[in-house]
């Protein structure tokens, strides 16, 4: 009887395991967040930049307000923006990022005293990888090292002045402004 009650088991053991690889595997599927909470003046907005709608509004309130230019923010930048969020909110910070720049053409850029090659500036099909923003709630030092965990390319520390500065490249660097 034991050895009947054993080979039973080992049967359904063998034709359940590849079933609960499958569903392990499944639940280790990463989720990126794709919701953002974005202020910018008066206008403000909780998005789904995984929509169309949601992608043309995080264009909107990235846009280049001095130029009237509305660019395509890279997806990894508001891929970036949302883990930030989502991190803050699962520490119980559910809060705005106030967005002080997206988007610059040439001459906002320059005004601003941009550096050259800014990840700011649109690039021919007017996309851009690069965000200043702050936060009523949170340092710009701690968000600046937020940032950096996520190891998705620059990091602008602009304590003094309170905001920081997110880009998306290949290369992870970091720098301190004034």
């Amino acid at each position: 009887m034991l050895r009947r009650e054993f080979l039973r088991a080992a049967v359904a053991a063998a034709t359940i395991a590849p079933c609960v690889g499958v569903r392990e595997a499944l639940a280790q599927e990463v989720v990126m967040p794709s919701v953002l909470w974005l202020r910018r003046g008066k206008d403000h907005a909780r998005i789904d930049f995984a929509t169309p709608e949601g992608y043309r509004a995080a264009a909107y309130l990235l846009r280049d307000v001095q130029a009237g230019f509305t660019g395509s923010p890279h997806p990894a930048l508001l891929r970036l923006l949302a883990w930030e969020q989502a991190w803050l909110s699962a520490y119980g910070y559910t809060i705005p990022f106030v967005i002080h720049s997206g988007c610059r053409v040439a001459s906002t850029n320059s005004r601003e005293g941009g550096v050259q090659n800014s990840r700011h500036l649109p690039n021919q099909m007017g996309v851009f990888r690069a965000v200043d923003f702050s936060t009523r709630e949170i340092s710009a030092e701690y968000l600046g090292r937020l940032a950096y965990l996520a190891r998705q390319g620059g990091v602008g520390f602009y304590n003094q002045r309170d905001f920081v500065h997110n880009d998306v490249d290949e290369k992870v660097r970091a720098w301190r402004g004034k």
